[in-house]
């Protein structure tokens, strides 16, 4: 095999590769599985992992206004802070994910 017909082959196999693309819902289940793997790393970098995912970034969130701060609230309160990157891709993937999207 020359060096022409190598790189015929390799300009083929670009092109075959490019024909297969990803659907949009493909797409956002991806984006979704990476969010969720990432948020998971980052709760468990902050010894965080037993507290649930916020499912908003606020906050003062005017559910629990006024309310006394328990240990899963103040664990939350810290999530939203230290893991805020990766729970705003969640979110947003989660919202991209949804049927209808």
């Amino acid at each position: 095999m020359t060096l022409v017909d190598v790189m015929v082959l390799l300009v083929v196999m670009a092109l075959v590769g490019c024909g297969r693309g990803e659907t949009p819902q493909q797409k956002a289940t991806a984006r979704l599985a990476r969010a969720e793997t990432a948020m998971e790393a980052c709760k468990q970098r902050s010894g965080l992992a037993a507290t649930p995912t916020p499912t908003t970034v606020i906050l003062d969130d005017p559910a629990t206004k006024g309310q006394m701060l328990t240990p899963q609230m103040a664990d939350q309160l810290r999530m939203k802070a230290q893991c805020r990157i990766e729970l705003d891709e969640l979110l947003e993937a989660r919202r991209g994910a949804a049927p209808g999207q």
